[in-house]
């Protein structure tokens, strides 16, 4: 019943099971990707810390050799019925960007392709990403922060 209902409301088959998750709400899909991120930073031989409060503007402070880096981490996901191989993402905070004292990286988790876009900040207010886009090379590329 379960993989009917998926299939029903035009998801695809084939994806890895944790895609069908259902989020209840942006707040919800938010918390999977930190987490998520804090996981694989520490895959990738980073230290990870977390501000206790939502109140920073960063969501994660990792460390690796000495080096320090405040990330933002944001979530998004493709409109499925649309074939979206790319979308556009807006790295703004209460309608401003990100100064570059405050957030060093954007970790973006673009949900479909399971993983982190590692973008560096230059106080961009929205970018567009795409497995085959511009920042291909910023896929999965945590070295990219060192």
């Amino acid at each position: 019943m379960f993989y009917y209902c998926l299939i029903e409301k035009g998801f695809p088959i084939g994806f890895p099971f944790f895609l069908y998750f259902y989020f209840v709400d942006a707040n919800q899909r938010g918390c999977f990707a930190e987490y998520k991120f804090g996981t694989i930073a520490m895959e990738n031989g980073f230290n990870v810390s977390m501000p206790l409060l939502d109140a920073s503007p960063y969501d994660a402070i990792i460390e690796k050799d000495g080096k320090v880096f405040k990330i933002q981490i944001k979530s998004v996901s493709a409109d499925r019925k649309k074939n979206q191989n790319n979308i556009h993402i807006s790295l703004t905070r209460n309608g401003k960007g990100y100064p570059k004292k405050y957030v060093d990286y954007f970790a973006i988790y673009f949900v479909e392709y399971d993983g982190f876009f590692i973008i560096k900040n230059k106080e961009q207010k929205a970018i567009r990403l795409g497995i085959d886009g511009i920042y291909k090379k910023n896929f999965r590329n945590f070295a990219s922060i060192l």
